[in-house]
């Protein structure tokens, strides 16, 4: 028998039960379990959350890869983007042979299709063409001509044989010590000398074509945010902008520059030696290896087959896949309703929570600054400090949090009010606690319950003003994604291209609605007069 083993007591009745503790998490817990739209918002929210999160270990490609011989091509799941290339060409094809009269078809026929036209319906008539060319063909009636064919044949070529390399990493060997450096990582001077090594021009002239580039870059993006400037004016921004990134920024901005170019010449040497193997049945794709790229320089790339892909989502304007970029919108979407919620909650906390509890004058002072700010128009504060401090995601996050505080710190002042003179207070007063230890770990811990569920209801409220605000284009930037650019690119087309907008929505509104619910099912199980109920 182990002498030292402390003795656990638990509390018994007057009946020598055990008496199990009680609080209002526990009771909420039980009270939110037994809401069963609740438990599913919660898991909708849990599981978007991890995806989101690890975006970046899911087998998808780049959201942001480009491949315009991929544009606009509709959602499949059986067929890969070659063969809805194939389908795409002949519908155009077949379409041009029935306004040449080539393609006949009946008056009725005829007439409806001229109908869709007129009605802006093309999809409709892609089909019909497409359907109605493959059965004349089959029946032998109906022939492409020469020059169609050859279309065809350059299309069935481009299928076979083009490759999509990537370029994962660059590597410089020292012949004089064999070390092996990894170039990205390598400092502006030493990327400067290698890159006029590998093209055999001076340091000197890469230096002045990379600052040529860098001002160029600038003003590209200055003119974006701030249109209707001269070009003296706009010449003294860059060169604000370029004494505001200091030396060490300026360097790292050349460093990235000459790397994308060293990539660049990288990747167009290993196409033309893979060139050579792309019709070997025996050759695998994808395919991972290193090429010599000259001058003791190798790259690490992966080849693969550019039309083996399968899109299940379909893909944009630019040929990017829309299932990475939803998922990856998500992540950005997601990011700004927490952080945003976040960012709120705290501002509203700390100052409802002074003015609750101190009274007098601070009390009055910070809820007429809370009148005047609530007399505002918040969306117009909103889009002026987009358009002031410019359109990124950090501005972004400032600026929807900027005045959303409000309501959360009148909701916390009238809790701390209805709190101050409990005798839980007194007693931590008449202690010596101090003013902040009274707030911070007495006040705001008991009114924890208001804070969790206005703060998930605040959530998809961010969410939908970065939609609003992305339909304005002051939203998240390219290359960047969230639901609400994704929805606000996809309105001009969605007549022709209808899943480009199908797709992001639904994703929006099963979030949106996840949320909702979870924040009704919390109001709910913490809700004080609902303890009995059990």
């Amino acid at each position: 028998m182990n002498i030292f083993k402390k003795k656990v007591t638990v509390a018994t009745n007057e009946f020598n039960q055990v008496v199990v503790g009680n609080s209002l998490t526990k009771d909420a817990w039980r009270r939110l379990k037994k809401n069963k739209m609740a438990v599913i918002g919660m898991v909708v929210v849990i599981f978007y959350s991890l995806i989101a999160a690890f975006a970046g270990l899911l087998p998808i490609y780049p959201y942001d890869e480009i491949i315009l011989d991929h544009q606009h091509l509709p959602p499949s799941l059986t067929k890969n983007a070659g063969e809805l290339m194939r389908v795409k060409k002949m519908e155009d094809l077949y379409a041009k042979a029935w306004r040449a009269g080539r393609l006949v078809v009946t008056e009725e026929q005829d007439a409806q299709l001229k109908q869709w036209v007129k009605d802006n319906q093309n999809n409709k008539v892609w089909e019909f063409c497409y359907a109605e060319g493959e059965a004349q063909r089959a029946a032998g009636t109906f022939a492409f001509n020469s020059s169609e064919q050859r279309t065809i044949d350059r299309l069935e070529e481009k299928i076979a044989t083009e490759l999509q390399v990537t370029v994962k990493h660059v590597y410089w060997t020292n012949p004089e010590t064999s070390k092996r450096y990894d170039v990205q990582k390598m400092d502006y001077k030493e990327m400067l000398e290698l890159y006029a090594k590998m093209f055999n021009v001076s340091p000197q002239a890469v230096e002045e074509q990379t600052e040529m580039e860098i001002r160029a870059q600038l003003l590209n993006s200055i003119k974006a945010t701030a249109p209707d400037f001269t070009d003296e004016e706009y010449a003294g921004m860059v060169e604000d902008e370029l004494k505001k990134l200091g030396e060490k920024g300026y360097d790292s901005l050349a460093s990235q520059n000459i790397y994308g170019k060293i990539v660049t010449q990288s990747r167009r040497v290993v196409e033309q030696e893979l060139k050579t193997i792309v019709s070997d049945t025996d050759t695998k794709f994808p395919l991972k290896e290193t090429f010599g790229v000259g001058n003791d320089m190798t790259a690490q790339v992966e080849a693969s087959k550019k039309h083996e892909r399968r899109y299940f989502l379909g893909t944009d304007y630019s040929g990017r896949d829309m299932l990475s970029r939803i998922i990856y919108g998500g992540q950005v979407s997601i990011a700004i309703g927490f952080v945003g919620t976040l960012t709120s909650v705290l501002i509203g906390i700390v100052l409802g929570a002074i003015a609750g509890y101190v009274g007098g004058k601070t009390d009055y002072f910070l809820m007429r600054f809370v009148d005047i700010m609530y007399g505002l128009p918040y969306m117009l504060l909103v889009i002026i400090c987009m358009a002031v401090f410019g359109r990124n995601i950090l501005n972004l996050f400032f600026a929807l949090a900027l005045v959303s505080w409000l309501t959360i710190a009148r909701m916390v002042r009238g809790q701390i009010m209805s709190l101050k003179n409990q005798e839980f207070v007194e007693a931590a007063r008449s202690m010596g606690a101090s003013t902040g230890r009274i707030i911070f770990k007495h006040l705001v811990p008991n009114s924890l319950s208001v804070i969790i569920v206005y703060s998930t209801l605040r959530i998809p409220a961010f969410i939908m003003q970065e939609s609003f605000l992305s339909f304005l284009g002051l939203g998240v930037q390219a290359p960047y994604a969230s639901w609400g650019s994704l929805v606000g690119d996809a309105v001009a087309s969605m007549t022709l291209y209808p899943w480009k907008l199908f797709f992001p929505a639904l994703a929006m509104i099963i979030f949106l609605f996840a949320m909702n619910f979870l924040g009704d099912g919390l109001r709910d199980a913490f809700d004080p007069q609902s303890k009995n109920q059990l």
